[in-house]
């Protein structure tokens, strides 16, 4: 049986107006393991959207997941504080904040 075919990547454009209506509605949600990780790394939800505003995104770090069938992003930026944040997301109707990694950790 043949797989399905792999759904196309956002371009540079429609990911960076998707993450700024995302956080501008507030229509995103912080998945479990994002939470966790947020608390493990002291970084607010404040972080997290400073971050998405203000960052940009490392098409590098982009991934293919086989078994949600589409894409998960990732953008770096600064938090409110100024430190470096790595977030990655993913589009399921709302935006998805799937983890956080702090950069200058």
């Amino acid at each position: 049986m043949k797989s399905p075919a792999r759904k196309p990547k956002l371009g540079r454009d429609d990911l960076v107006a998707r993450v700024a209506e995302a956080v501008a509605t507030g229509r995103y949600r912080i998945l479990p393991h994002a939470r966790q990780r947020c608390t493990e790394r002291d970084v607010a939800a404040a972080d997290v959207e400073c971050a998405l505003e203000n960052g940009h995104p490392v098409p590098r770090r982009d991934r293919f997941d086989v078994l949600a069938g589409d894409w998960s992003y990732c953008f770096e930026g600064r938090t409110v504080d100024d430190d470096q944040l790595r977030v990655v997301v993913a589009f399921d109707g709302w935006m998805l904040v799937v983890t956080v990694v702090r950069l200058d950790a």
